[in-house]
């Protein structure tokens, strides 16, 4: 549901709690994130909420004229919780109710494909055929996994649904490959060869690389035809590939695609940590077989970064630069890495001598290169480290990155020591997004910086998260992209409780970053916010979420 819906519904509301939470200025995003930790979602009772959801709208739809229950979808708060909302779309794909989006009404989105080239309602219609359940696409720049139900009143029939953002590496993982999957089975409906899709997974830089996800794609006989990170790797054989047990993981992959109807997740150890994959099968028009893949490792968290970090830290010092960068590059050396994470090594001047993932990157000076946001991100890697320990947060391969960084002095001259990760969470991309949005207003002109905040489907917008601003006295700049909130002051705006959000987030940033916890729609909402001095004046740059 939108803000404006949100805000316009609190007059007649009142539940829950309220609180607001103060952090210590400077904070880096790990730091806020254990603040945040009070704030955990619950995914089964979220999935069970949408469930109810669902089947309170078809109860409603069957009990009532289909016009009633249309209206009731679209601009009723009773079929609304949190961030979940009812759609309604007829089986030609004509958009009938939205909870969220009222200018899709009456729109035939029959061929609206999502980025990754999933024809999202066509889903939804035939999910809603088979029986109904769960599916996954990507809206507004973000893996949304939705509920979809058949209903049928009056001789017609309807599919309705819910979704929301799990912002999750396992579901951003199902995205991607049912994504490329999609673009896939389009690619050969359109007599397209298979070696151009295949071609576009293998592009380091593009649509199928999320972070540290990357997809690549085996023919049944173990040959690599696509490779995201790797491309170097195509045409050569992964047939006999095996984990540290001897397991052979691509052939299992192959077997149980060979008897699935649809995708499979396998779960085995590579480079000392748990990886989990999900894969695909997919044919081409000349009947041969192939899967696309794609993996991540759960366990590859901060703690492991910051280990790894103080690991090779005591190597260097007891075995000098030269050696110690030469083992850190060394792919094959596996005692400094855990997963997807490795380290990275740069002088004081940003050359980097170090990178676990990409030897090439040895020798070449990153002063001046920018993150995907414009953000020297090396120059703040050098900076942090120069004063403590901690962590420096920046945008790369499509994502948010977070990486650890520590100073270590050998002899005369210093070096920073690193590792990084892309942590995908509800509690980090809030958070990221923030300090993103936060760092941006910092240096952008400020119409442009706000243009890009309201943005529908910017880069400042992940599914249900999006930025807003207030200046100190309650004035409205942006909230996500509903420009009808702009300008307006809403230092008096009261949630479901009474209380002052608004006011509260001011205050809270007046002290530092913080956070603030309210309540909308009848769910708890936490909100983590910052304060931007710019030209003069104090801005509360800020996003929220369901809990």
């Amino acid at each position: 549901m939108n803000v404006k819906k949100q805000l316009y519904i609190l007059l007649s509301m009142s539940v829950g709690s309220l609180f607001a939470g103060e952090i210590h200025r400077g904070m880096d995003a790990a730091t806020a994130t254990s603040h945040f930790a009070s704030a955990k979602i619950d995914w089964e009772a979220k999935r069970k909420t949408a469930i109810d959801l669902v089947e309170r709208a078809a109860n409603f739809l069957n009990k009532n004229s289909s016009d009633q229950a249309l209206n009731a979808f679209s601009h009723s708060r009773d079929f609304v919780s949190g961030e979940l909302y009812v759609f309604a779309y007829d089986m030609q794909g004509t958009c009938l109710a939205h909870g969220q989006e009222g200018n899709l009404i009456w729109k035939n989105m029959w061929d609206e494909r999502d980025s990754y080239g999933i024809p999202i309602v066509q889903n939804i219609i035939n999910k809603a055929k088979e029986g109904g359940g769960w599916i996954t696409y990507n809206w507004r720049n973000a893996t949304k996994v939705s509920y979809v139900k058949r209903v049928d009143i009056g001789g017609k029939s309807l599919a309705i649904g819910t979704g929301y953002y799990p912002h999750s590496k396992e579901d951003s993982v199902i995205s991607l490959v049912k994504g490329a999957s999609a673009l896939f089975e389009q690619a050969m409906k359109d007599g397209k060869s298979s070696d151009q899709v295949f071609a576009l997974i293998s592009y380091p830089e593009g649509q199928f690389v999320l972070g540290d996800l990357y997809l690549y794609a085996l023919d049944f006989e173990g040959m690599i035809v696509a490779q995201g990170d790797r491309p170097g790797l195509i045409g050569t054989s992964a047939w006999g590939y095996a984990d540290t047990s001897g397991r052979k993981i691509n052939q299992e992959i192959v077997k149980e695609l060979q008897t699935s109807t649809g995708g499979i997740w396998i779960k085995y150890t590579s480079k000392k940590a748990e990886k989990r994959t999900y894969a695909q099968k997919v044919t081409d028009k000349n009947g041969k077989h192939y899967f696309i893949a794609c993996g991540f490792y759960p366990d590859a968290d901060r703690k492991r970064a910051i280990d790894l970090v103080r690991q090779g830290f005591r190597f260097m010092k007891a075995n000098g630069l030269n050696h110690s960068t030469d083992a850190f590059t060394d792919k094959r050396n596996k005692q400094f890495r855990y997963g997807d994470l490795y380290i990275e090594v740069y002088t004081m001047d940003g050359k980097c001598l170090a990178h676990g993932n990409n030897q090439d990157l040895v020798g070449k000076n990153f002063w001046d290169v920018p993150d995907q946001d414009g953000k020297f991100f090396v120059r703040s890697m050098i900076k942090k480290a120069q004063s403590e320990p901690g962590w420096v947060d920046y945008k790369l391969r499509n994502l948010f990155k977070s990486t650890y960084i520590e100073k270590i002095d050998l002899g005369t001259d210093s070096y920073v020591i690193a590792c990084g990760l892309y942590p995908i969470s509800k509690r980090e991309t809030t958070i990221l997004l923030v300090k993103t949005a936060a760092d941006y207003l910092r240096s952008a002109p400020r119409k442009e910086a706000f243009n890009s905040f309201v943005a529908s489907g910017g880069k400042f917008v992940r599914g249900d998260l999006s930025v807003f601003v207030f200046d100190f006295s309650g004035l409205c700049f942006a909230y996500g992209d509903d420009y009808n909130l702009i300008w307006k002051n809403l230092i008096n705006i009261k949630d479901e409780d009474g209380k002052a959000f608004v006011r509260m987030f001011i205050n809270t940033v007046k002290s530092g970053p913080g956070q603030v916890s309210f309540r909308l729609n009848g769910v708890r909402k936490v909100g983590y916010v910052e304060s931007v001095q710019k030209d003069g004046k104090s801005y509360v740059v800020g996003s929220s979420y369901y809990v």
